[in-house]
């Protein structure tokens, strides 16, 4: 229904399943410095992002880039569906 498709407009990082393709669409407010690392790291509007595993830590691979994240950091990056197809 219409309420599910709102509500999978603001998923972030932490909400991929495994090996789920998506695009970034932003970042959510947080420190400048987590900021300006996930920028300078690849992680930027349009870039493609894939999730490789969930535990023990959160891995995404973005572009050529794959990149360990704690959750807090994940809920900051803003995900579409994947550009790709």
């Amino acid at each position: 229904g219409r309420r599910a498709a709102r509500a999978g407009a603001a998923r972030t990082v932490a909400d991929l399943a495994p090996a789920e393709k998506a695009a970034v669409l932003g970042l959510a407010p947080a420190a400048p410095r987590d900021l300006n690392k996930l920028m300078a790291l690849g992680v930027l509007p349009g870039a493609p992002l894939t999730l490789l595993q969930r535990s023990p830590s959160l891995v995404v691979q973005v572009g050529e880039t794959v990149l360990a994240l704690d959750e807090k950091i994940a809920r900051t990056i803003l995900v579409g569906p994947s550009l790709e197809g």
